[in-house]
């Protein structure tokens, strides 16, 4: 995932927690829906008075629209999970580290 669709994801994330549409956030900060709707799929980034728009509409600060770092530690965790539930082999050996450091 690219700094733009991970940008996309938390504004979309942040608009959803407030129970608002993409049209009413798009209302409240003066874009179009479609272009509100582009910046959440990542296909497009926004201006800072759109930045400072959303933040105001949301009533966030900047910063936490740009905090990917729980994000792609979740995204790994999935990973490494999905890659375990694949391999009963390897889950076993990990099970036996774990037994033995508890």
């Amino acid at each position: 995932m690219n700094i733009k669709q991970s940008f996309g994801k938390k504004i979309k994330e942040k608009r959803l927690s407030q129970h608002l549409t993409q049209e009413e956030l798009a209302e409240k900060i003066g874009i179009s829906p479609k272009s509100l709707s582009q910046i959440e799929l990542g296909n497009n980034f926004i201006s800072a008075n759109n930045l400072e728009q959303i933040c105001l509409a949301l009533d966030i600060q900047a910063k936490n629209l740009f905090d990917f770092e729980n994000e792609n530690s979740k995204e790994k965790m999935e990973y490494i999970i999905n890659k375990l539930k694949q391999n009963s082999s390897l889950l076993n050996k990990i099970y036996k580290i774990i037994s033995i450091i508890e």
